[in-house]
């Protein structure tokens, strides 16, 4: 009669788990919230097909690859260079997804946001997609140039050689003034851990003044 899972979210879609929300996740005995995204999962098929005698053989193989980020709600950032000071202290917020399924945070009460950029340009020369801080909204409907300024500007920059989001204490290059040009700092981004205290009952579904109300469970 236990409720065990991993980690659950409130929805009114029966359908489907959420594909981006915030769920209650058991983080080593406490329940906590965090922003989860789950990318839908991609599959491409290679088609073989090779002649022996008066038959044919055809062999298909595919590959698929479907990650899931777990994304912290909050995070503090620090270690800026003195040229871009006014960006330490900052608190980013998770605000979204972009089209391509990558998280997003702007700052609190701030036109200054972190997001993930395929080619920052648009241009099609850009082969390493990049975390980038930017002062612009990124447009959540493209795929590349989303600042659409047709240009590669931004406050700091990392590559994303990799299917994960940006680590939280890395080296990024930043432009730190005409003097000293771009530059590597150290970049620290502290995570603000927003906890849930208590349990609830987990409902499969039910119907409450007429609206379907479910709750989307990930468990072992």
């Amino acid at each position: 009669g236990a409720c065990n899972y991993i980690a659950r979210a409130n929805s009114q879609d029966i359908s489907h788990p959420p594909t981006s929300g915030e769920w209650t996740m058991n983080c080593a005995g406490n329940y906590q919230l965090q922003f989860l995204i789950l990318l839908e999962l991609t599959t491409t098929g290679t088609l073989t097909t090779t002649m022996k005698g008066a038959g044919t053989n055809t062999v298909m193989t595919t590959t698929t690859r479907a990650p899931v980020f777990d994304a912290p709600r909050s995070l503090t950032l620090s270690g800026a260079c003195a040229y871009k000071r006014a960006m330490n202290g900052l608190t980013y917020d998770l605000a979204g997804t972009s089209a391509d399924g990558w998280p997003f945070y702007k700052a609190t009460g701030m036109d200054e946001y972190i997001y993930h950029d395929a080619d920052c340009d648009g241009a099609g020369n850009n082969t390493v997609a990049m975390w980038v801080f930017d002062s612009s909204k990124p447009n959540t409907t493209a795929t590349t140039d989303l600042d659409g300024d047709g240009r590669c500007t931004y406050h700091a920059r990392i590559e994303a050689t990799e299917a994960k989001i940006f680590p939280t204490t890395t080296s990024w290059r930043m432009y730190c003034g005409e003097a000293a040009g771009w530059v590597s700092v150290d970049l620290t981004l502290k995570e603000a851990v927003v906890p849930v205290v208590g349990r609830s009952t987990v409902i499969n579904s039910a119907t409450r003044g007429g609206i379907v109300t479910s709750v989307a469970v990930l468990s072992l």
